[in-house]
């Protein structure tokens, strides 16, 4: 039981700093590019969602890598 719980908020905590790793992206993005039309922003979230894809994926492995030693 114990077990699951942790596995739960292991998502949670992969979750929760992928959407805040796309959310300051594309913040970041859109400000230093200083276009704030709808296809910029739009453009940037695109990005955005790629950066944030790698950035689970390497999470996930790093975690992975850090509890089998």
């Amino acid at each position: 039981m114990v077990t699951i719980i942790y596995l739960a908020m292991d998502k949670r905590k992969l979750t929760s700093q992928t959407l805040a790793a796309i959310f300051f992206y594309t913040l970041f993005s859109v400000i230093l590019e200083k276009d704030y039309s709808l296809y910029t922003i739009i453009d940037k979230l695109k990005e955005g969602v790629i950066f944030g894809i790698i950035y689970a994926v390497a999470i996930w492995f790093w975690d992975r890598y850090k509890k089998k030693k």
